[in-house]
Formats: C-alpha cells, sequence, structure tokens
C-alpha cells in the first residue's frame, strides 16, 4: 500500500469524492472539524498561549524567535528536513507515562514543558505532540495550513494507531513522521492505512473503494481517535 492518496488532498475540489491510494480508497472532505474536540481543543489553546505570549522551551532557549532565525531557508525542502530532525530529537514517552492519563493531545508549548516527574528538563511527548509540533513549527517558517495535514494512520506492521504530518509542497507530499528519521514522500511510505487528515478548516476521510459514501457528520470517521485504527496515541 501507498499513501499517494495524500495528493489528491490539495489538488482536488473535494465536494465528491475521488480515488486514491492506487485505487483503494475514496478521499473525501468532511466539515465541520468540531467532530475532533482534541484538534480544536489545541487550535483554541495554541490561541489563548499566543494572547499570553507563552512561547516554547525547547529547541532553543530563545523560543519561537530564535527557532525560525536558525531554520528560516529559501529551500522549503530543507526547512521541512530541519523541523522533522529538530523534533525527532525530542523523546517518545507515551502520554500514560507522561501524563498519567491514555491520550491527550499536546501545543507545542504544552510539549515543550514536559511534567517533572518524566526527566526534569528533558522534552517528551508521543505520536501527535511531535505532529502538532512540526506542523506549527512549520507555520512559524511560512508554511500556510493549506500545505499542512495532520494524519492519522493505522500502523499496519504493529496494528496500533499513529500520528503524523504531510506536507504538501512542489507537487510532493512529504511525510513527518516521529518513528522515521528522514523525510520520505509519501509513495515510498507502505505501511501505513489511512483514517483521516486535518487542519484548521476541514478533515478529509478515507473511504475504502466501493463502499458507500458517509455523509456531512463522517459518523465512520471515529473523532479523533482514529476510528477503527485505534487511538493515535497508543504504541507509537
Amino acid at each position: 500500500m501507498r499513501l499517494k492518496w495524500i495528493l489528491g488532498l490539495a489538488l482536488v475540489s473535494l465536494s465528491l469524492p475521488i480515488q486514491a491510494w492506487d485505487g483503494q480508497y475514496q478521499v473525501v472532505q468532511q466539515q465541520p472539524i468540531q467532530k475532533f474536540p482534541k484538534w480544536t481543543g489545541i487550535l483554541a489553546e495554541v490561541q489563548d498561549e499566543l494572547a499570553k505570549k507563552a512561547d516554547i522551551n525547547a529547541p532553543y532557549s530563545g523560543g519561537w524567535d530564535e527557532f525560525v532565525q536558525k531554520n528560516q531557508s529559501p529551500d522549503k525542502l530543507e526547512m521541512i528536513k530541519k523541523v522533522n530532525e529538530t523534533f525527532n530529537a525530542m523523546r517518545y514517552v507515551p502520554d500514560q507515562k507522561n501524563w498519567g492519563v491514555p491520550d491527550l493531545w499536546n501545543t507545542p508549548v504544552q510539549f515543550t514543558q514536559p511534567p517533572d516527574y518524566v526527566v526534569p528538563g528533558r522534552v517528551s511527548g508521543d505520536c501527535e505532540d511531535h505532529a502538532i509540533a512540526k506542523y506549527y513549527a512549520l507555520k512559524k517558517l511560512g508554511f500556510t495550513q493549506d500545505e499542512l495535514r495532520i494524519l492519522v494512520v493505522k500502523d499496519l506492521n504493529l496494528g496500533v494507531g499513529h500520528c503524523i504530518l504531510g506536507v504538501i509542497t512542489a507537487g510532493q507530499c512529504f511525510i513527518l513522521d516521529n518513528q522515521i528519521k528522514s523525510v520520505w514522500t509519501a509513495d515510498k511510505i507502505q505501511h501505513y492505512k489511512p483514517i483521516y487528515a486535518i487542519n484548521e478548516t476541514a478533515w478529509w476521510q478515507f473511504v475504502p473503494a466501493g463502499q458507500p459514501v458517509p455523509g456531512a457528520d463522517g459518523a465512520s470517521a471515529g473523532g479523533d481517535g482514529g476510528g477503527g485504527g485505534g487511538g493515535a496515541g497508543q504504541g507509537d
């Protein structure tokens, strides 16, 4: 299986389903995004943090300003690679161990200021924390939300939910994944089953080819946890 489907997210007016992923899935744009309270909660918390001038505590002591200064480049692919490398250096720790709950989505500010009972001063989080931090890091570097997708998938090798970031630019979709050291184009990754993609204004559901497309409520997507793929915060 390949992730060719993601390109359809940017290239098609999605009021109608399109065939994707070698014809195995239809990609259907849905609204509103309020079906996903963990994600909409992140959007609201980020706005609140901006109003309070809260800043990230890592990877640089100078916060977002220093991050932009050190990573800004006229080459978009170079920035994508830098962002992936920077946040992949922040170790993976499950939410249950980090926060005492099964699944918690954190803003970049929360992600870079973890609770002291993990490892004081050492940044850690799980897959959606990495993906969200990369989303906002690329926005700080000038990427638009139309180029960015939080992607919830099922890892077919491990049989668990997982969260990654897709970046659509220059006719390619690049995948930023805390499990993969390098940035790959989507067609090189074969072990994920897509569940949904989301940004700040819309979400996209992946429906197996030949199955009826659900209504606008997207009842089968299963909310933030990823429906049939399991919670994104488990086993990633």
